[in-house]
Parts: C-alpha cells; structure tokens; sequence
C-alpha cells in the first residue's frame, strides 16, 4: 500500500512539473507580448504573432473580427502606437487547457486630469 501511494505521489509530482513547464512557455510569449505593447514595440510584437492572428472585439455578448492575419492587424495598430495615451496592461489569474489560454488583463491610463484609470 506504501509503495502504491509513493507511486501515485510521485505521478502527480511529474504531471504537476510537466504542466508548469508548459505554462511556463505559454506565459512568456504572453507576457513577451504584453511587455512589447507596453514598450509600443510593435515590431517585437510582429515577431511573436501568428500569420493568421484575429483581433477580436467583445461587445457585450457580441464578437466581431477585427482584423485578420498578422499584416492587417500590424497596418491597424499602427494608429493606436501614435496615441499619447496608450494604454498598458498588467495580465492576472492565468489557466491553461490544452492549446487554449486564458488571462485576465487590466489595462491602465491616465484620464484626462491625468488620474489613473483602470478596467480588466
């Protein structure tokens, strides 16, 4: 019975290691990405972009295609990168299933009497 929980102990040890492993390289090109809109780096964001990237928008419980592959969506940020008040984000609460990932982000700017605002 010892040997039967030492083995399943051990399992849950490897399969908890495996899987930090593989968040670990989720959460770097999110956070990469996140670190390159932060610096308005657009060409490192360039980099970490999938040739067929979607932006999409959720209004409600709409969502609409904003952009399609990597070449329309750098063209539209563009225009964001040369606002003074771009916004950063800050990414929270990470979960991993399969190929998918989830983050919260709260993105952060200074209203117009220069006061912090905040929204996830």
């Amino acid at each position: 019975m010892k040997r039967l929980l030492l083995f399943i102990g051990l399992l849950i040890v490897v399969f908890s290691l495996h899987g930090n492993e593989e968040m670990s390289q989720q959460t770097k090109i999110i956070s990469a990405y996140s670190a390159a809109w932060n610096a308005k780096k657009l060409d490192e964001m360039a980099a970490l972009m999938h040739p067929e990237i979607e932006w999409l928008s959720v209004v409600g419980s709409a969502v609409k295609v904003e952009t399609k592959g990597k070449e329309q969506l750098v063209d539209s940020l563009k225009a964001w990168f040369e606002s003074p008040s771009l916004p950063t984000g800050s990414l929270r609460d990470w979960s991993i299933n399969g190929n998918f990932v989830a983050v919260t982000e709260t993105a952060s700017w200074l209203d117009d009497a220069k006061q912090t605002q905040s929204q996830s």
